[in-house]
């Protein structure tokens, strides 16, 4: 067994897992706890499986079915060594994320491997559970899909200005505020004094979609599907959300005309700096990002900063633990030919 806190670094990582046995037995540990091993096939109950010279397969010793700790994970039926996934998790956990060239030259593979590798870890990444929002929740919306200024002279879309999304996509975004808790301490320089710290009780969560559009209609159902009744909701004066104040206490910021903060001190500049954050990883990382899998690309926002409190061994764990989902590449060929069929 590992001990924690034991892979700080990617030296470390590599130097902890030398062999192939070691990465299934760690992956056998986050997935079923060190506990029963639970037969992965949906249609059997089984827990007791016999286990193989090597370490890695098993036997089920109700369906009799082998099976390994990869299968029915995005691992599954893939010939990569699992040092090379760990790797990669390890990689995609950086504050901006990681191309799939810079992937690929990285584990040494092709880049369409490493890209396939991504687009697996994001569909883990976007596999956590639901969590509704209460307290105070900022609402926002951004556009993705660049500026129609830096657009080439024969490139530029005409009335793309403002809201409109003629050459963009957006995606809508809900942040629960930190809670905060004030505590009395002596001064440090001058402990006769006392001062007043702000200490985070409960960091922010945020909560992102894709949306066909911005309209109340799409809008309004998102935010009372997310967010606790009786909640404090806080937007701009965009019209989408007029409505919500027979369910919410609605604040309004009117960033028309120039205010940031209103009357009562309420603001939404906390889920724009998350816009700015993850506009930061397209611009820097990804540089373009096709709408066909957007989607995924803000699970990955999403599960950064709701985890960024977990030290990189931790977040290595909880993506381990909520691998039980599958991604197939005829899956994503599916999504990229029904967006085409949609924009022709």
């Amino acid at each position: 067994m590992i001990a924690k806190n034991q892979f700080k670094t990617i030296i470390d990582l590599v130097n902890q897992f030398p062999t192939e046995q070691s990465c299934h037995h760690y992956l056998v540990g986050q997935r079923w706890g060190g506990g029963y091993m639970e037969c992965p096939y949906d249609d059997c109950q089984g827990d007791t499986p016999y286990i193989f010279k090597d370490g890695i397969r098993y036997k089920c010793k109700c369906c009799h079915r082998i099976y390994t700790a990869k299968t029915g994970t995005i691992f599954e039926a893939s010939k990569l060594p699992m040092i090379k996934w760990f790797v990669a998790i390890y990689l995609v956990m950086h504050k901006k994320g990681i191309s799939s060239i810079q992937l690929g030259k990285d584990v040494g593979v092709q880049q369409k491997t490493a890209w396939f590798m991504l687009h697996r870890i994001r569909k883990v990444l976007g596999n956590s559970e639901d969590e509704i929002l209460e307290g105070t929740v900022q609402l926002d919306e951004t556009f993705v899909g660049g500026k129609n200024k830096n657009r080439h002279w024969d490139k530029k879309v005409k009335g793309s200005q403002g809201r409109s999304f003629k050459d963009k996509t957006p995606v809508m975004g809900m942040m629960q505020q930190n809670v905060y808790e004030f505590i009395e301490r002596p001064n440090k320089v001058e402990p006769d004094k006392i001062v007043k710290e702000r200490l985070i009780v409960k960091p922010s969560v945020i909560k992102c979609q894709v949306v066909v559009n911005t309209k109340g209609e799409i809008l309004q159902p998102i935010v009372r599907a997310n967010v606790l009744v009786g909640s404090t909701v806080v937007s701009d004066e965009w019209w989408g959300y007029q409505g919500l104040k027979s369910t919410y206490e609605h604040q309004i910021v009117d960033h028309l005309h120039g205010q940031y903060v209103n009357q009562l001190g309420y603001t939404s500049n906390a889920v724009e700096g998350g816009w700015s954050q993850f506009k930061r990883s397209i611009f820097g990382i990804y540089h373009k990002v096709s709408k066909n899998h957007l989607d995924k690309y803000v699970d990955e926002f999403v599960f950064k900063h709701n985890n960024r409190t977990f030290d990189v061994e931790g977040q290595i764990n909880v993506i381990l633990k909520q691998s039980e989902c599958r991604l197939r590449l005829k899956e994503l060929k599916a999504i990229a030919n029904a967006n085409r069929q949609k924009s022709c």
